[in-house]
């Protein structure tokens, strides 16, 4: 019986001793075989130039969110936007695509290529070719329309092209804002020469 405690407890003292030697074996083998990786191995940083964007007061992918005073809530991004250096409450975008969420349910989505946002004013202008969706079926494009940021409204003063379920409309310009009879309601009020030429399918 105290021959085998012996032996077993030498194979403790044994294996104490051979088991880390042979762990450090291993890794070592792991860090003398494994391959140097392909290029220079450095991090993955995006190709910009801080200092340029510094110089410019380039934005990339800004965003603004806030809510009129009537409850219509607004979301607005961009791709890039530039800040006014004289101004720091005006800005020049790019790519832009807006959402206002109003209070009765429905709901407005306006794409532009470009824009002028102006906080202290309260009022993005957009331009480049717009184009407005509302969630009622209607869809409305533009050259400009300038948005109102503290409250609902938003006039397109050049001519627009309108698709919806009563069919085509043109007019010489377009407002959406707040009914007043009856209030609550929001509704888009097309003007300067309507022509509207009904499907009666649609």
């Amino acid at each position: 019986m105290a021959s085998r405690d012996n032996a077993y407890s030498r194979f403790i003292r044994l294996a104490k001793i051979v088991l880390p030697l042979a762990a450090l074996g291993l890794l070592s083998t792991l860090f003398l075989l494994s391959t140097r990786p392909e290029g220079d191995g450095g991090l993955p940083y995006a190709d910009i130039d801080l200092d340029e964007m510094a110089r410019e007061g380039r934005i990339s992918a800004p965003n603004y969110a806030g809510v009129t005073s009537d409850g219509t809530a607004i979301a607005l991004k961009a791709e890039t936007a530039r800040l006014d250096p004289d101004s720091p409450d005006k800005g020049a975008a790019q790519a832009i695509v807006a959402r206002l969420d109003l209070p009765d349910g429905s709901h407005t989505d306006i794409v532009a290529a470009e824009g002028a946002i102006d906080t202290g004013a309260e009022r993005a202008v957009l331009g480049g070719g717009v184009t407005l969706t509302n969630s009622t079926g209607y869809r409305v494009t533009a050259d400009r329309l300038t948005a109102a940021l503290d409250h609902t409204n938003v006039v397109a003063d050049t001519p627009v092209e309108a698709t919806g379920p009563l069919g085509r409309l043109n007019a010489g310009a377009m407002e959406l804002t707040e009914s007043t009879d009856p209030p609550g309601r929001y509704v888009a009020v097309f003007k300067n020469g309507v022509k509207l030429v009904y499907d009666p399918q649609k």
